[in-house]
């Protein structure tokens, strides 16, 4: 039987609550991929599946948790939360300018993948809200270490 790569009813239930903890006025649902539309404050989720992506985003942080075990699954959860809990005018500007000019770049091979999300992982915005969200972990390892084994995802 393959492996379900989306999170199921059950999955999303938890989800919820686990958010609803952080701030009741969040919104959660399930996406093509990890996102967050900040305004009307929603975070949608992608697949759970670990991929490349995944990959290269725990290794770039690695850094910043080396002796902690964090799920990637659950801190990519706390990384869209942290977008809403650190969002500015300022950082939300310079977030799509600079997303922009990194794609133009690998689009036009002037840097490759890793240089492409590296890059995009330093944004202040994504850096701020994936900072937001290792902190939120530490503090409550418990809490997201209970979720990541209710996901099955740990």
């Amino acid at each position: 039987m393959a492996k379900r790569n989306h999170f199921n009813k059950i999955e999303m239930a938890l989800i919820k609550a686990f958010i609803y903890e952080i701030d009741p006025c969040i919104e959660v649902f399930r996406g093509s991929r990890y996102e967050v539309d900040i305004d009307e404050e929603k975070i949608f989720l992608g697949n759970k599946r670990f991929d490349r992506i995944s990959k290269i985003f725990i290794e770039h942080w690695q850094p910043y948790f080396q002796n902690i075990n964090i799920n990637w699954c659950v801190l990519s959860i706390l990384h869209e939360v942290g977008h809403i809990m650190t969002a500015t005018d300022e950082i939300r500007d310079n977030r799509f300018l600079l997303d922009n000019i990194y794609s133009f770049l690998y689009s036009e091979n002037a840097i490759n993948e890793l240089e492409y999300f590296n890059s995009y992982f330093d944004i202040p915005a994504e850096y701020d809200a994936t900072l937001w969200g290792i902190n939120y972990y530490i503090q409550n390892k418990e809490k997201c270490d209970k979720l990541a084994k209710q996901l099955g995802v740990s």
